[in-house]
């Protein structure tokens, strides 16, 4: 996970918004107000709030002034539509609640990845020594690169019936090409991924391929994301830049990305379990 900048996370979520609605109450919990440029009746219109509209425009007719006219005229139509007590139109209500969903998970997000970075990522810390060991531990595994074929299922129940499949003997291609249709990589047959190094195989999967002999096949294995992977080791061969100084960059950062992955894993299970978790 990397960190979001704060700014541009702020400005997608209020410019989902009707960015035309600009609020009257002051800002009082945290960030400074942006200067005032107009007001329409005592509402204030701020800098930010031009912001949001040139956002993302490469039109040379998007100036500041077209804009900030463009602002002034949706806050009149704002406050009419308030006088007129058209907020209380059922289609607007639903559309406003929506937002204001969007708003809550947008929060809920940015705060998730300020706890991540904060909490977690920072705290972890891998040492030249750390990779030096991990190395010299891992020395066959990290110099090897491996040719396998891959069958990607989204379904826990579909992929045990594909897995019954290819153990009762029926062709691994075979079955890869039934699943997966005739899509292939540069060429190659479905599920053929080609020769892979250590480092492109993601951590969920590299002990258990560079476990297994050429012809094995796998077992059903799990992503952290989502999906249930059944791997066929086809070939093995030497990487002959794979030393130690070529890979120690590869290893640290790796080993971290490991390492952060599972004290988040972590983290969040100590707080499932201090926590009081109802589902409806």
């Amino acid at each position: 996970m990397k960190r979001i900048p704060f700014l541009c996370l702020i400005c997608f979520v209020f410019a989902a918004i009707a960015v035309g609605c600009t609020a009257k109450k002051e800002a009082t919990d945290g960030a400074k107000p942006s200067k005032v440029i107009a007001k329409v009746n005592g509402a204030a219109i701020r800098e930010d709030d031009l912001a949001l509209r040139l956002h993302g425009t490469r039109s040379s007719t998007n100036t500041k002034p077209d804009r900030l006219d463009d602002i002034i005229k949706d806050e009149l139509l704002y406050q009419q539509g308030l006088k007129l007590g058209l907020e209380k139109d059922p289609e607007y209500q639903a559309q406003v609640a929506k937002f204001e969903r969007q708003l809550a998970d947008m929060k809920r997000s940015a705060m998730r990845q300020l706890v991540y970075n904060s909490q977690v990522a920072s705290k972890i810390n891998i040492t030249n020594q750390d990779v030096k060991n991990y190395y010299d531990k891992n020395l066959i595994q990290i110099t090897t690169e491996y040719h396998f074929a891959l069958i990607w299922i989204n379904n826990k129940e579909q992929a045990e019936g594909v897995l019954k499949k290819i153990r009762s003997g029926v062709d691994f291609e075979a079955v890869a090409r039934t699943v997966m249709g005739e899509k292939a990589t540069a060429g190659r047959k479905p599920g053929d991924m080609g020769f892979l190094s250590w480092e492109q195989i993601p951590f969920d999967f590299v002990d258990t391929i560079c476990k297994m002999k050429p012809g094995e096949v796998s077992g059903i294995l799990t992503f952290r994301q989502s999906g249930y992977p059944i791997f066929k080791l086809l070939e093995v061969r030497k990487n002959p830049k794979a030393d130690f100084e070529n890979m120690s960059g590869v290893i640290m950062n790796r080993l971290r990305d490991k390492k952060v992955a599972e004290a988040y894993e972590q983290y969040v299970e100590n707080l499932r379990k201090d926590a009081k978790i109802e589902k409806f």
